[in-house]
Parts: structure tokens; sequence; C-alpha cells
């Protein structure tokens, strides 16, 4: 395996998107369990259980994405959480890992146990009280159902106010809890941190392969079928990780570039017998111990493949880091793209240095500011303000308002507004997707405003404005409108295909990576630092026994 074979095809399956009705799947629900919708998925090889006890399969969902130079903290309002038997009732065939995860449970005729799902946007720490709750769901769970499996969707980064490793704590305490012999497998985001000891306790961990991400769905389903290949003996999955003290600067989307390729050559090993190789690009905006790139490869008790598979990957991966670098446009590059000829469609513009979905505030009015100066232009921008969005709740619709908005958590200055109030509503919308499609959002206390030909929507909390129905829920036409911003860097251009033209504008915030940010405490990593990094040995990790 010293020369890799590569392939001509990559890694992105855009068209496949995760089905949506859950009707026929949740029809005779008892006790837990799920009858499969015919035809929704296929039956995992080597999950049939006849004539045996039926597998107990422990299900959660934590998943959140911290951002440590976010001061805002992310409280438990901010999730949307299921409890026990509402988690199948509510996830079951949605676009995430834990709607993979039942859509391949199911037909395996397993005893499921549901314990938590929690989603919230990305965002500030958790607060620990919080964290604690939901974690403890898990464990209670754990402790009173002796599961046989347990298979969670966590994000990889998430933090809280008083723990840099929620994810591996959770993890660590559940094979205190079970013991050697229970499989653990999770399913992760492809910026999540991927620590020693998330990699100790668990038995699989899988990442996503897409940015943006449009295959968490896939991911879910990848990870429970090992798992269950595992728990009938088919299989021993080993896993083995390697890991780079750098980050990436830019061009890290994987339908193209640097990432593209190395999703080919990974592709190429599971093709000649690795169970999965995952390339975990850890969120940028972390201030924790260890940061880095990491491979990890599932092997069937492989370690000499693993070690290859994670050498080859990271040897690239060092390789191509000058290719990492950004090339946004300025906010100026905007004014004269919107006169040039073009389709018919309107443009989705990316807040990238705001962008929500990295974790950032949401409150940055660097575009708006520009285009209330332009009184041609007409765009429908969001702003995340929370003292503005409850106080706009007492000004009727029709009625003139004067408003300060935006800084309300970054350090900007606001801007002052005269708007009418167009529309009020209570923030709840269903994804779009194709990220995290048929998820429920919240993003609180929410007024359309009016001002000259701008439409000004304001949030209680950060908003998925990368989603189409964002704009669809509160009865916005994108395409009377020359563009809608967007507080998203990548995953809005899977939602606005064929809708709109999308833009990355590279503002500024705690959304954009800076090198040469301060405040950090954590040792810095390339290219914070002028040291050369090195690829660490391959840690190979296997603690269940059978």
């Amino acid at each position: 395996y010293s020369i890799i074979r590569l392939r001509l095809w990559g890694t992105r399956n855009t068209d496949v998107k995760p089905l949506m009705n859950r009707k026929a799947a949740l029809a005779g629900q008892n006790s837990g369990q799920l009858q499969s919708d015919e035809g929704r998925t296929n039956h995992p090889k080597g999950a049939k259980f006849d004539g045996r006890p039926k597998l107990k399969v422990l299900i959660g969902q934590i998943f959140h994405e911290g951002n440590s130079m976010n001061e805002r903290p992310t409280e438990e309002a901010d999730f949307i959480i299921y409890y026990g038997h509402d988690i199948l009732t509510h996830c079951a065939g949605n676009g995430s890992a834990l709607g993979g995860i039942l859509d391949m449970v199911v037909p395996a005729h397993a005893e499921i146990i549901p314990s938590v799902s929690a989603c919230a946007s990305p965002g500030g720490p958790i607060e620990q009280a919080c964290w604690e709750k939901l974690r403890d769901e898990i464990l209670r769970s754990a402790a009173q159902a002796s599961p046989d499996v347990v298979l969670l969707d966590l994000h990889g980064a998430m933090i809280s106010n008083e723990t840099a490793d929620p994810e591996g704590e959770l993890l660590g305490s559940l094979r205190s809890i079970l013991g050697p012999n229970v499989l653990i497998g999770v399913g992760l985001d492809l910026h999540g941190h991927i620590t020693d000891t998330m990699c100790q306790a668990a038995d699989v961990l899988i990442a996503c392969k897409n940015n943006p991400h449009d295959d968490y769905y896939q991911t879910g389903q990848r990870v429970t079928r090992i798992c269950l290949d595992a728990a009938t003996k088919k299989i021993k999955p080993l896993l083995s990780r390697v890991h780079i003290p750098m980050i990436l600067f830019g061009n890290d989307e994987t339908s193209g570039g640097p990432l593209f390729d190395l999703n080919k050559v990974a592709r190429d090993f599971e093709a000649d017998g690795v169970l999965d190789i995952s390339i975990f690009n850890v969120q940028a905006m972390l201030d924790v111990p260890d940061m880095g790139q990491v491979i990890t490869a599932v092997t069937n008790n492989d370690p000499r493949m693993g070690a290859i598979a994670c050498e080859t990957l990271a040897r690239q991966l060092l390789a191509r880091e000058p290719e990492f670098k950004t090339d946004h446009l300025e906010i100026d590059d905007l004014w004269p793209i919107l006169k040039q000829p073009h389709t018919n469609l309107p443009f989705a513009v990316s807040d990238f240095g705001d962008r929500v979905l990295a974790g950032a505030t949401g409150d940055g009015v660097q575009i708006l500011r520009e285009a209330h100066k332009r009184p041609e232009v007409k765009a429908a921008i969001p702003v995340t303000d929370i003292h503005a969005a409850r106080a706009l709740q007492n000004h009727a619709v029709g009625e003139t308002v004067q408003i300060s908005l935006g800084g309300c958590y970054s350090q900007v200055e606001p801007i002052n507004l005269t708007a009418v109030v167009q529309l009020h509503h209570d923030g709840r919308f269903v994804l779009d997707g194709p990220w995290l499609a048929g998820l429920q959002a919240n993003h609180g206390l929410t007024t359309v405003l009016q001002l000259d030909r701008l439409v000004v929507v304001v949030t209680e909390r950060p908003a998925y404005s990368q989603d189409f129905n964002f704009f669809a829920s509160l009865e916005l036409d994108i395409n009377k409108f020359d563009f809608v911003v967007c507080k998203s860097g990548f995953h809005f251009k899977l939602s606005f295909a064929k809708k709109a033209i999308p833009l990355t504008i590279g503002t500024s915030g705690i959304g954009q990576y800076d090198p040469n940010r301060i405040g950090m405490r954590r040792k810095p990593v390339w290219p914070e630092t002028d040291e050369t990094p090195k690829i660490s040995e391959v840690a190979h990790f296997n603690l269940n026994s059978n």
C-alpha cells in the first residue's frame, strides 16, 4: 500500500437527500421500537439478529459547535431538546447523523433506547449547568439500560464555560459506566476537535466528509453499520489516529482544491478495505489544548493498514498547507457586481466574519451599514440583537420605530435606523437543508423591519440564515431583492443552489480565523507560530475486547 491508486471520483453526493416522511417509519411504534419505511434505507449487512436476543441500542445527540471568541454563552433556551420517545417522532429521517442512525437501527429490529436529542446553533461556550443536565441524561439512560451498543450524534468541537473537552468527558464517563465490551460509536462534524480522551473511550469515531456539510445523515448510517457489524462479530473495529498541530487558513471546502484531492485518496483506502477514514479540519476558533488537524482510520483490527492510511493522509495534508489561504471579496466589491449583467437570480451574500455557523454572534452590521448608504439597493439582512428584538414586540405592525441595532455581543458600533414594523414571528421554522434538513430551528422573537428598499430581520438569538426557509418562513420572496445576507460561510451555497448566486464577503468578526488574534491562552500552532508543524506518531485505540 505504499503506492496508492487514485480513482477518478470524489466525495460529494449532493443528490442524496434524507427522506423526510416520518409517518410510515413511526407507524406501529411500540415500546420504543419503530417499523421501517419500505425502501427507505438498505438493511445493514450483518445486522439481522433472528434467533438471538435483540441488541439494546442507546441513541443520543448533543450537537453544538463552540467558538471561544464568542462572549455570548449558549444557554438551555438556545437548544431544541427532545427526550425519550419524542426523539423517535421528531428526529427519524431528518438530515442529522441521528436521523441516519435511526434509519439504520430501525430495520435491524434492535431495541432502541432513546435518551436525549439537543441541538443548538454554533456559538459561545455552553453554560456548565446546561451541559451537565444534557450529559447526565445520556449517562443516566446508559446506567439504567445497560445497552450493547451506544450510538451518538455529537459535533466534536463542543466547549462549556468550565470544560475544554466535554465530549471526551461524556465518552469517558460512558466507558466507565458500561465497561470495555459495549460498543460506542459517534458521528461527528469534520470540524471536530478530536482528543485522545475521545479516542480512548470510543470504538468508532466518524466525521462527515463534505464541506459544506450535506452528508451528516450518511455519517450516521456509516457509524451504525460498522457498530452493528461489530456487535454481530463480523468485524473488530480498530481506531487509529494521527495529529498535526496546524490550523487551515481558508480554502477548506471539499468540492475542489487540496481537500477534494485528499478525500479521493481516503476513499481509495476505503475501497481497499479500510472501514472509514475521516479528516478532521478542527474549528479554528477554539481556545483549547492540542489544537490541530486529525486523521482517523477505522479498520477491521488492522493496525498496519490504519497506520499507513493515517500517515499517508497526514503527509499529503501537511504538504498542501500553502494552499489553505483565504481569498474573499471585500464589501466594496459587492456594489459593482450588483450592476453587472447577470441572470435573473438574486445574490446570496455570505457575511463571513459574522457567520453564525462558525459560532459568531450574528450581530454584525457591516453590510447593513454600507447598504443603507445606497438607496438604490434592495436587500434583506438579518441582525441578532436580543434587546431590540424584545423591544420591538411592543410595537404594532405598521408602526414607525427608531431602533439601534448591532453590537449586542461583539465590539462593533451599532447602527441607528428609522423603519416600519412589517411582521412579528416566533422564530420557529424547519430547515430546508441539505444541512440538517428537517431540523426544527428557533431563533426566538423576530421582527421584520422595512426601511426604504431594505428589509432588516431582527432576531432574539443567532439565526440559521444560511437556510432558504429562514427567509420563506418570514414571507420574504428572495427574488424581490438584489441580494439577501446569510450569516454563513459555506452551507448557504447548498440551500440557495439554483435559487441565488453565491458571493462570499470577507467581513471582520470572530467567524473569520485570524492567526494574529491576541487573547488565546492555548499554545500557538501553525500558522500562528514559525515552528514547522510535525506529524505525530500514529496511535491505536481498541478498548473493545470482544
